[in-house]
């Protein structure tokens, strides 16, 4: 099963995490496939998921937190 890197650009827990991929070698998170540019919520928080090519054979996702807006 083909994996994928993602890395989180969290100033309080900046990390990052190797996923397998679950749907015929595309990367998804919870199921749904990921899209360049789209935000998707990890662990109960709003992340923007951007591609980042790094030029080897891992695909790399690079997450940052989306702002939560003000009421």
């Amino acid at each position: 099963m083909p994996r994928f890197q993602m890395v989180f650009r969290d100033r309080a827990d900046p990390r990052s995490e190797v996923w397998d991929s679950n749907d015929h070698g595309e990367p998804h998170i919870d199921g749904n496939l990921i899209v360049d540019g789209q935000t998707y919520l990890i662990r109960g928080t709003r992340w923007l998921v951007q591609s980042d090519d790094i030029g080897d054979a891992t695909r790399r996702f690079v997450c940052t937190p989306v702002p939560e807006k003000r009421r």
